[in-house]
């Protein structure tokens, strides 16, 4: 089924919406880490391999975001 996004772009579906490098960088970061994007180049595979590593060690991680 067909996803369309906020700012009314299309997509074949959610996932593809996910990957798309049309999100910006705090949703491609928010989307890693709850799983629902899947790492698209060595920047994001490091990113999250960090951030998994701190969350084995007990901490928080956050991304902060400006959406109410």
């Amino acid at each position: 089924m067909a996803y369309i996004s906020l700012d009314k772009k299309s997509y074949k579906d959610y996932q593809e919406y996910c990957n798309s490098d049309d999100l910006d960088i705090d949703d491609k970061f928010r989307k890693l880490l709850s799983g629902s994007r899947t790492p698209q180049n060595e920047d994001e595979r490091t990113w999250l391999e960090n951030m998994r590593k701190l969350q084995e060690d007990g901490k928080i991680v956050e991304i902060p975001s400006d959406i109410i």
